[in-house]
């Protein structure tokens, strides 16, 4: 999200979503693979369906909008993530609702890959708080979220194969941000061994609103 979220500055929003799928591709390349002998199976297939219907879904809205408005929907969308994230919505919805009911959990997934595909990433929050209590172990939570990421980058990339948005100018700037992307990774990784947790979460969650509210305001004015 914090990609997305910076990049629509630079560039139109749909170019913007287009880089970060495929260099999101790229760098799921190698974790897929690690999912599948620690995924949690019998949590993961019903996902995985839903999510699928989701994307397809969210390819469609992504398509049809206009970019002054794919600006105000993302910035709108990605300010509702951090808000329910912030204030732990979901977590608190565990004690009105069952989460691992297969309605509820078909909802979430539908939900959660609708509002990814279309805000560009972060979708798989809304599945955070339903991993956490369907996998029994870290090993079967990371290697179902694992796969459910990977399919989730996969079938936009394929559904958007036919859409005509893709060029070879996108394929060829993918390819050129790679080596960026990885340093990033690393760079990020080494950050977060060495700040708090907490203190990390709650500046990423000030940067992405901070963020997402201007490029709403952004796309207000191009509106007007």
């Amino acid at each position: 999200m914090p990609i997305i979220l910076l990049t629509a500055w630079l560039l139109e929003p749909h170019h913007a979503i287009l880089l970060v799928v495929f260099t999101a591709a790229a760098a799921q390349i190698h974790l897929f693979p690690q999912g599948f002998g620690a995924a949690d199976w019998e949590v993961t297939r019903p996902l995985v369906v839903g999510m699928i219907l989701g994307v397809a879904l969210g390819t469609w809205l992504f398509t049809i909008l206009e970019a002054d408005w794919l600006m105000l929907v993302m910035g709108v969308v990605i300010t509702a993530i951090v808000a329910m994230d912030r204030l732990r919505l979901l977590e608190h919805l565990t004690r009105i609702i069952d989460l691992r009911a297969r309605s509820v959990t078909s909802s979430l997934a539908l939900f959660s890959g609708t509002v990814g595909t279309v805000s560009g990433g972060g979708g798989i929050y809304f599945l955070v708080v339903y991993l956490k209590l369907a996998c029994k172990t870290a090993e079967s939570l990371r290697g179902t979220n694992l796969i459910l990421s990977g399919f989730f980058i996969l079938t936009r990339v394929l559904l958007l194969l036919p859409t005509g948005l893709i060029t070879v100018p996108h394929l060829v700037e993918a390819a050129l941000l790679l080596p960026v992307v990885f340093l990033g990774t690393w760079t990020g990784t080494r950050a977060f061994q060495l700040t708090e947790a907490r203190r990390f979460y709650g500046a990423l969650q000030l940067l992405l609103l901070a963020a997402a509210v201007a490029l709403m305001l952004r796309g207000v004015f191009k509106l007007i």
